[in-house]
């Protein structure tokens, strides 16, 4: 009864705690990084190097550990005067504070035969700048137990194992998160472009059981005001030194998709600044990108930035990039490809300009939602990689239009003639449409970027 009235007290304070944001990064494996903005870090499950995630160069107030496997407790590897959460001494329940925040160690196991198999796991929760944490490790219990669940109530945002093998399946994952309905579930210990065991299962088969999923770039920061609305499952990418994103939507974590634009930023040494010509060239200068070992159309490099397309014959998932100049390795990025991926450049009026506020498009005017995205299935065929579209290549469905919460009628969905990669959908506003700015996005198979359109 004591420890009730105690966690009821802890939770009413915890709920008015003012938000404070903290950035949430996945290092990759089961590894993360929680950073209170003007507060405490706290690194969670560093992985070994061998597992393929190095950890970020971060001075740490708390470590975190669920259990002595080499690939969760590389407490060597972190930086920083810390205190440790030690959950591979946790025969009990405990709690302790570290770095001014309260911890408490749930222990468990690592599988279903209550350890017998792969050892003991500690589910490890706490709260930190108002929000309610809980990393399950390597959980691998057919269920929960009373005690478990006493201590993982209204839980803000819950780190689960989501690879299977060696910890629960992805089916099983999906089972916790609707028990236990967190804000924001974040998938981790799954096979990715970067590393983990082999033996895991990997994207795209991963967020399949789970409802409300979202893709997020590596490093995400939330507050409690930022909580969603409804609860989400969150696939992050994996901790890397460059970034690539939608080149219409530019929104980092989105997906692309086959036979899209895409750009990714960093840092290429050696490359010169030079823009394709179509038919798109496979290098430019010295500068190569590979995506799971093809080679892929470049439109534009530079030190900084590329921009390019995505083969048509890579599959779905999530696969390694790798920048190449004069053949050396100078920069690798995960990429998550799926079969639509709509992201808009932006909008064209009737008059052939740019829609903008100083030119804004007209009731019952037919306007051009410039995008990428349209994917090859149920998209376009016969059209080569770095090859520019002909007149006629339809897709073979058409996307949703929403402008201003309203769905349009789709007139035409084809890829833009001439140039490489552009989805051209055209549509034609109701006279009877407010004045004024509003939202338009395109959908299929995912929601795009937002983008405003200025009405007269």
């Amino acid at each position: 009864m004591a420890r009730f009235f105690l966690l009821t007290c802890f939770l009413a304070l915890a709920s008015v705690a003012p938000a404070q944001n903290v950035r949430i990064t996945w290092i990759g494996q089961a590894g993360f990084v929680f950073q209170t903005e003007g507060g405490a870090t706290v690194v969670a499950d560093p992985p070994s190097p061998s597992v393929g995630y190095p950890i970020p160069d971060v001075a740490a107030d708390v470590v975190t550990v669920s259990h002595d496997h080499s690939d969760h407790n590389y407490t060597q590897g972190v930086k920083g005067n810390f205190t440790l959460v030690d959950g591979r001494t946790a025969m009990s329940r405990s709690q302790m504070t570290a770095g001014g925040m309260p911890f408490v160690m749930i222990p468990g196991f690592h599988d279903a035969q209550g350890g017998a198999a792969t050892g003991k796991n500690t589910i490890i929760q706490w709260t930190q700048g108002g929000l309610r944490f809980a990393h399950f490790g390597d959980f691998g219990q057919e269920q929960l137990t009373d005690a478990q669940l006493a201590d993982l109530q209204n839980l803000d945002v819950m780190i689960v194992p989501a690879g299977g093998y060696f910890t629960v399946e992805p089916e099983e994952a999906a089972a916790l998160v609707a028990q236990l309905r967190p804000k924001v579930t974040i998938l981790a210990h799954y096979h990715t472009a970067l590393g983990g065991p082999v033996q895991l299962a990997t994207l795209p088969a991963v967020p399949v059981p789970f409802s409300g999923v979202a893709y997020k770039p590596s490093s995400v920061v939330l507050s409690r005001d930022r909580l969603p609305a409804t609860s989400e499952v969150w696939v992050m990418e994996p901790l890397a030194p460059a970034l690539v994103v939608n080149a219409g939507s530019l929104a980092a974590g989105t997906p692309v998709a086959p036979g899209s634009l895409a750009s990714i930023f960093g840092s290429f040494t050696g490359a010169e600044t030079l823009a394709g010509s179509i038919p798109l060239p496979l290098k430019l200068g010295q500068t190569e990108v590979f995506i799971a070992g093809s080679a892929a159309p470049l439109l534009y490099v530079s030190p900084a930035q590329i921009n390019f397309q995505i083969p048509s014959a890579v599959g779905l998932g999530q696969f390694p990039i790798e920048v190449k100049v004069s053949g050396q390795t100078v920069a690798r990025a995960p990429v998550t490809v799926v079969k639509r991926a709509p992201g808009i450049f932006g909008v064209v009026n009737a008059n052939g300009r740019v829609n903008s506020t100083s030119n804004p498009a007209q009731r019952g005017e037919t306007i051009q939602i410039y995008a990428t995205g349209q994917g090859l299935a149920p998209g376009v065929a016969g059209v080569a990689d770095g090859a520019a579209a002909g007149a006629s290549n339809l897709t073979r469905s058409v996307p949703q239009v929403s402008l201003g919460g309203r769905k349009l009628t789709v007139t035409r969905s084809a890829l833009m003639p001439g140039v490489v990669g552009v989805w051209q959908v055209t549509v034609t506003i109701p006279t009877d449409f407010s004045a004024g700015s509003v939202s338009l996005t395109l959908s299929q198979g995912s929601v795009s970027n937002t983008v405003a359109v200025a009405i007269q």
